[in-house]
């Protein structure tokens, strides 16, 4: 999938000639968006978007999103028609409340864990410690207690119980890896330091994605099997966004946690922090990694596209879902 993101303020999102561009305030430069881009990302507040360059989007298949100052969506323009819509959904409305929904959340949380170790044992090689496979395996064995639990007895409490003992490692971790001048002691979404401030604003932008693919894939976001339900939460896409936090967004900010700069202005990342966190992010979700369902090495948003279509296959014909894997 490919993204065009719009962070300057003052640019103005406009048709000229058959085409979208992007006009910068100050010097006036016009930017053309490729007309094969899938996705157009509006990171600023101060942004303008004209009613024909969204009619012209909206004809090539591309779909606007826009961020708050911590990254998540608040809005999204997209194309009325999607295919396979009803089918899916009726599916899954019929599914999610019962035994399948149960074995989903299961195998949602596992291919959580699972990811989440890999990363673990690439920093072991990256970094050279040892001492963090011993911590890799410890997390892996609480992923193999999901595996092999009878999903009948693991409710959504006991499964985040799973979850929970798994974070606090692998949180510890991550934190030992870190320069201490970020006074990051453990993820809090809540936290005013600059690490976890990086990671909500990831995260969200993460979940834009990732709603793109599973509204595209005709599934309903807002009816999940992890995420208690709730109106005007979309909780299958924060049950699915679960699967690639570490890959996606977790592995390039610690990777450059000490060559980037972080700032916090009036309790958010300033601009040009944000402007950082979103092209670290963004250029990683273009990276190629090996997708284990189909052998192959993709980029991270084509098989982030390509689960929630699996997904969608699994639940029409009511067969078994397996989680994404991601190899480094």
């Amino acid at each position: 999938m490919k993204i065009f993101t719009v962070v300057s303020p003052g640019s103005r999102i406009v048709c000229r000639r058959g085409g979208i561009y992007v006009i910068r305030q100050g010097d006036g430069e016009k930017v053309l968006v490729p007309p094969d881009v899938d996705c157009i990302v509006v990171a600023s507040s101060r942004v303008g978007i004209s009613s024909k360059a969204i009619r012209l989007a909206a004809r090539r298949g591309i779909d606007v999103v826009f961020l708050d100052f911590n990254g998540m969506p608040i809005a999204r323009l997209y194309p009325p028609y999607i295919n396979r819509t009803v089918a899916t959904r009726v599916s899954q409305y019929k599914l999610f409340q019962g035994d399948y929904g149960r074995r989903l959340a299961r195998e949602i949380v596992y291919a959580k864990i699972v990811n989440q170790v890999e990363l673990i044992r690439y920093f072991a090689k990256n970094y050279r410690e040892p001492n963090l496979r011993e911590i890799a395996y410890q997390i892996d064995s609480i992923a193999t207690e999901i595996r092999v639990a009878d999903h009948r007895a693991l409710d959504r409490e006991i499964l985040m119980s799973f979850e929970s003992r798994a974070a606090k490692i692998y949180w510890q971790t991550i934190a030992s890896l870190l320069p201490d001048s970020l006074g990051f002691r453990g993820r809090d979404h809540s936290s005013k330091d600059p690490m976890n401030m990086a990671l909500n604003y990831g995260y969200g932008i993460l979940y834009g994605v990732c709603e793109r693919a599973l509204l595209f894939a005709g599934l309903d976001p807002y009816l999940g099997v992890l995420h208690t339900p709730r109106s005007g939460k979309p909780s299958l896409t924060l049950d699915f966004v679960e699967m690639f936090r570490a890959i996606a967004i977790d592995k390039p900010l610690v990777l450059n946690a000490r060559k980037i700069r972080l700032e916090v202005s009036s309790d958010r990342l300033d601009y040009e922090s944000r402007k950082t966190v979103a092209s670290i992010v963004l250029e990683n979700i273009r990276q190629r990694y090996l997708y284990t369902k189909t052998g192959k090495r993709i980029e991270l948003s084509e098989a982030i596209k390509v689960d929630a279509w699996d997904l969608a296959h699994c639940i029409r014909e009511e067969m078994e879902y397996r989680g994404a894997k991601l190899v480094l």
